[in-house]
């Protein structure tokens, strides 16, 4: 006789690749125009290839922990390859002159087999210091928990102080990677 799935296999199967609506909502940040706060969708190709392009060089050199003037299509494909369960991206978008930008993104990808995800946060640089990357960050974490993740956790260089210090006030723990000449390891329980 076949046991029926368990009701969390069922929860689990009807979130993943259903996009994640709910998430959607407008944040309104001190002086600045609204940002729309929504998952990332594979149709968001171009607006994550102009994000990432327009991104500074010390911005995109800490994000990616090596020197890179652009991403490559393969790249920007892994990205935008989202299930909405394993792999999920927020994104901040607001209105501009020339059209809808994307001014941050979260993100998180499950580590294979665990209940562990490793995370990741990029703020453009004019919006940097304005509250996004907590924003989120915040909205990355609650869906993470939903699907049974347990624990969030992400890597940068030790130069990159200012993350360090964000991870801190948010409530990772942050702890330098022995013997990896300054990696910096953070992760946040949740």
């Amino acid at each position: 006789m076949t046991r029926p799935p368990s009701p969390a296999v069922v929860a689990a199967e009807a979130l993943r690749g259903r996009y994640p609506s709910e998430l959607e909502r407008t944040w309104q940040p001190a002086g600045a125009p609204a940002v729309c706060i929504r998952a990332l969708r594979h149709e968001d190709l171009a607006l994550e290839r102009r994000f990432i392009g327009e991104l500074s060089p010390q911005t995109l050199y800490l994000r990616v922990q090596y020197s890179v003037t652009t991403a490559s299509e393969r790249d920007l494909e892994r990205l935008l390859d989202l299930d909405y369960y394993d792999r999920l991206a927020i994104a901040g978008f607001v209105q501009e002159a020339a059209g809808e930008s994307i001014v941050g993104v979260s993100r998180y990808a499950r580590i294979d087999g665990t209940r562990r995800a490793e995370c990741a946060i990029v703020v453009a640089d004019g919006w940097q210091g304005r509250g996004l990357g907590t924003e989120l960050m915040r909205t990355l974490a609650t869906p993470a928990q939903n699907r049974a993740i347990d624990c969030l956790e992400g890597t940068t260089l030790a130069e990159n102080a200012r993350i360090a210090a964000w991870a801190r006030r948010f409530g990772f723990s942050v702890r330098t990677e022995p013997n990896s000449g300054g990696l910096i390891v953070v992760r946040l329980d949740l």
